[in-house]
């Protein structure tokens, strides 16, 4: 495998986003079973779309967690057409509660993190530190983060985003109260969006 010099870390114009990214998160892998302190394990991980379960990408991985000081991950995948196959350490910190917490250490940047990201265009898994990666809403506007909320909301009701789509039927269990007023407020968002978007392209009504 090439070394971390050989990977691509950065090829953005902008910075990359968060959510655009393929995640791993090492508290939801113990917790799902996938990752087992004081256990070797091995598998595969895959990564779907929420609304409609559609397959985007998966990787093969080994993990030792049996001794807490000399635990590793190792992360097999193709990315652009080529084979990565490398090792992630991990370690572990003492809460004030009690137990323990895991950690990835980033392979880039030598830090703890609870989380590696594969960002568009990247490589490796890495700390959003090493991507210099933003979440979406520190690149909205304002009607889009009015619009990404009422998307949201829509995906709660267990409907699909988008403006056009129709309101779903009231999940069942909840009270018609919590309903109405969840279509209210996608109904508002997606207003004020609308409005927004118009005002910044200089369109009046």
């Amino acid at each position: 495998m090439g070394g971390l010099g050989s990977g691509n870390w950065y090829r953005w114009s902008a910075r990359p986003v968060v959510e655009d990214g393929l995640v791993l998160d090492l508290n939801r892998l113990i917790r799902q079973g996938n990752v087992c302190p004081g256990a070797w394990r091995s598998g595969s991980l895959t990564w779907s779309t929420v609304d409609d379960g559609e397959y985007v990408a998966s990787i093969g991985y080994q993990a030792d967690l049996t001794y807490t000081e000399s635990a590793w991950m190792r992360l097999r995948y193709r990315r652009n057409d080529k084979p990565e196959d490398y090792r992630v350490d991990l370690t572990t910190t003492r809460p004030n509660f009690g137990g323990l917490r895991w950690w990835f250490i980033c392979p880039a940047r030598g830090i703890r993190t609870a989380k590696l990201y594969l960002a568009n265009g990247g490589d490796w898994f890495a700390s959003r530190q090493a991507y210099g990666m933003a979440y979406r809403s520190q690149n909205e506007s304002r009607a889009d983060r009015q619009a990404s909320r009422a998307h949201k909301l829509r995906r709660k009701l267990g409907g699909h985003a988008g403006f056009d789509q129709p309101f779903p039927d009231k999940p069942k269990g909840m009270h018609w109260k919590t309903y109405f007023g969840m279509c209210e407020e996608i109904v508002y968002l997606e207003n004020a969006s609308l409005m927004a978007a118009a005002q910044r392209f200089g369109i009046e009504f």
